[in-house]
């Protein structure tokens, strides 16, 4: 098992009255590419703000890169970088000068600056000024001088927000190679649910406050339940069938049956099971929900959302 560059043991974080984390787990692989994934107001950034040394929590252990965020900050952050706010700069400055201002702070040699660029993609337009930029450029300019002192952790809340569509595939392309380019972990805040299924090798769902799913994305595949529809020869008796077999089956049609809360795995016995019964099986398909279908039940609930 990958050790863990972010770990959050039972977190939680309050403003006032207000209770934003509520006994908050998180294990982050290290090397994955980490979508953190809630809508506005559940506590998304808050968390992040946590992981950077920006606020404590109340009560609950916070490791980064194997160490006590509260006790080891400034070694910590020395490993991380950070993309929380959206991205400022000098517009009358190239990229190259503007990063060369990062670099003088952090003591780093000048080809650490050509080497950020070169990740990003911006090294071509290095000697352009800032203002002349897209803003998904800024983006891949702010992403770099993150990346500025070969960060063995990125963390970034809602990388592709405001982005036209073009920005928003160069940052996912961008961001799902970077644990092989730059040999980092991306941790990334994020309300998008493409971003997640198009970049994602790992996710977690944030809703008021707590986890409700953390999985590979993989594993979340191999997870999400659909609903089976089978062509057989005679609907009334495979349903009949598969009900004994403890299925939630019902004829659809005199030669249809429908099967609720299938996966992919279950799906295969299934369809054996119908067959050693004698029910001739002409087709078989799962229709898995969608991400977002998916995302809407999972968060389904009420009550007052964190900030």
């Amino acid at each position: 098992m990958p050790s863990a560059a972010i770990e959050l043991q039972a977190v939680d974080k309050s403003y006032g009255p207000r209770r934003i984390l509520k006994d908050l787990q998180l294990v982050v692989p290290e090397r994955s590419v980490f979508a953190f994934l809630g809508n506005n107001g559940h506590g998304k950034s808050t968390t992040i703000r946590l992981l950077a040394g920006l606020a404590a929590p109340d009560r609950g252990s916070i490791r980064v890169l194997g160490k006590d965020i509260r006790q080891h900050r400034r070694e910590v952050l020395a490993q991380m970088g950070c993309l929380i706010e959206a991205p400022s700069s000098y517009p009358n400055l190239t990229a190259r000068e503007f990063l060369s201002i990062g670099a003088c702070l952090k003591q780093l040699p000048r080809s650490e600056i050509d080497r950020a660029l070169e990740l990003v993609g911006l090294r071509p337009d290095r000697r352009q000024r800032i203002e002349h930029y897209s803003l998904g450029m800024r983006q891949r300019l702010a992403l770099a001088h993150a990346l500025l002192g070969r960060p063995r952790l990125l963390v970034l809340d809602e990388p592709t927000n405001g982005l036209d569509p073009d920005g928003i595939r160069d940052i996912r392309a961008l961001l799902s190679g970077l644990p092989e380019a730059a040999g980092c972990t991306i941790f990334f805040a994020s309300h998008y649910l493409d971003e997640v299924e198009k970049t994602a090798t790992h996710l977690a769902v944030l809703h008021e406050g707590t986890i409700r799913l953390q999985a590979s994305a993989g594993e979340l595949e191999r997870q999400l339940a659909g609903v089976l529809a089978l062509d057989v020869d005679d609907a009334e008796r495979g349903s009949r069938t598969l009900q004994a077999l403890g299925y939630a089956a019902r004829a659809e049609s005199p030669n249809r049956v429908l099967v609720a809360d299938v996966d992919r795995d279950r799906a295969g016995l299934l369809n054996s099971q119908l067959v050693q019964a004698g029910v001739v099986l002409y087709q078989s398909v799962l229709r898995k929900p969608t991400l977002e279908q998916w995302f809407l039940q999972m968060t389904a609930s009420g009550g007052a959302v964190a900030c």
